[in-house]
């Protein structure tokens, strides 16, 4: 059973629980408000036939008089007893004999009969009318008011069936695009549903976006391990070919399992950003440039190039392993890539640490691929809650500004 049909039989057996209750407790305050209306003519008819007798020589009712009050709209029987005995009866010829002996001073009910008795001095008047129009105004209500009850339940029903498809149509409408993988724009509003449906809608994005960013990742692996793979490949097959043992080939081999090596430490970089998979600790920059320094001036030589440590104090709370990776990244593509000199820099700016590398060339073409070395970078300053700068005035420069430690700065949890 579907969600919209059972809302729409629980708010029409709710109208009908309500009007059902309704209909009873009316009709009990029917019955009330007639009953009010018998006592009333009871006590008014004893009344007039009480002062009839003490006006009468004979202390009997005359005929006229039983004809007026017995007779009326609200037909009744009487019995006057004068020192306990029955001396005069009237009204109604076929009253139940018990009534008659019936004592009381407020009303009462009766096999069908309102009773009312009347005391005065010597005399006792017994006044009794038969429920039956009451009775019978009681069933009429209900029997005029149950195929209206079922009515309403069942027009409340229909409606709430109604209603409820337009308030779950949302709902509808993301459970398509969830079957289909796309997002829907979830509805405006601050209701349950409509909550529910911006917090599903939320979800799906998430999922739809870890998609996207899950198959770029792999496509980029594909692309980035394909060529040294397959130059590892190519140079295996040659020592294997070869009479001798070649000290050059090796070399090579070892150039591209270093490569291997980088290529696979920037994909484990990339899965820890977008899995969060933080360390958050102090880390001293003057310290991690200079271990870089240290790490590249060998390549620097090789390559002709001058690489030059300007480090000034400064500190910042990231991971060391990602933004080790990310400073690796820096100065290697400067040394292989860039210009002229390069520098690796640390300090602070307006209370801000900072770590950048620049060299002296005019940086990639704006229309060129972004690798997968910068990608590393943009995605640990992203994680790590720095903002990442580029310029290219006097030479092609590249800096993390780290924010200082706030409410909103990663949690330094310990990442597996």
């Amino acid at each position: 059973m579907s969600l919209r049909l059972r809302l729409a039989l629980i708010t029409a057996a709710l109208a009908l629980s309500g009007l059902g209750l309704g209909l009873w407790l009316s009709s009990l305050f029917l019955v009330r408000l007639a009953l009010a209306e018998v006592d009333h003519a009871l006590k008014l008819q004893a009344k007039v036939l009480l002062e009839t007798v003490r006006e009468e020589s004979d202390h009997l009712v005359p005929p006229e008089v039983e004809q007026e009050v017995l007779a009326g709209e609200l037909p009744g029987a009487a019995w006057l007893y004068r020192k306990g005995e029955l001396v005069w009866s009237g009204g109604l010829s076929a009253p139940p004999l018990f009534l008659r002996s019936v004592q009381g001073k407020t009303p009462q009910s009766l096999a069908g009969w309102r009773i009312y008795t009347l005391e005065s001095q010597e005399y006792r008047l017994v006044v009794a009318q038969p429920l039956g129009v009451v009775e019978h105004l009681a069933l009429l209500y209900l029997r005029l008011g149950l195929p209206l009850l079922l009515l309403v339940g069942v027009v409340t029903g229909v409606l709430a069936y109604l209603l409820a498809g337009l308030a779950l149509s949302p709902l509808r409408r993301l459970a398509d695009g969830v079957m289909r993988f796309q997002v829907v724009e979830p509805p405006g509003g601050r209701d349950e549903v409509a909550r529910l449906a911006q917090a599903f809608a939320k979800l799906l994005r998430t999922l739809k976006a870890d998609r996207e960013r899950e198959q770029a990742f792999l496509a980029l692996a594909s692309h980035e391990l394909r060529t040294p793979i397959a130059a590892f490949r190519v140079g295996l097959e040659r020592l294997l070919k070869a009479p001798h043992l070649e000290r050059d080939a090796l070399a090579k081999l070892k150039v591209q399992a270093e490569r291997l090596e980088a290529l696979a430490e920037n994909l484990l970089a990339l899965s820890r950003t977008q899995s969060q998979d933080l360390r958050l600790v102090e880390v001293d920059l003057p310290e991690l440039a200079g271990l870089a320094f240290d790490r590249f001036q060998p390549l620097a030589v090789a390559r002709g190039r001058e690489l030059i440590l300007e480090a000034q104090p400064a500190k910042a709370v990231a991971d060391p392993r990602l933004l080790e990776r990310a400073l690796n990244n820096l100065v290697h593509n400067a040394l292989l890539h860039g210009q002229g000199t390069v520098y690796v820099r640390t300090g602070t700016t307006d209370g801000q640490a900072y770590l950048e590398v620049q060299d002296e060339g005019p940086g990639p073409s704006p229309r060129a691929r972004e690798g997968l070395g910068l990608r590393v970078v943009r995605q640990v300053a992203e994680a790590l809650g720095a903002d990442l700068h580029l310029a290219q005035e006097g030479g092609f420069r590249i800096r993390l500004l780290f924010r200082p430690p706030s409410a909103s700065s990663p949690s330094m949890n310990l990442g597996a």
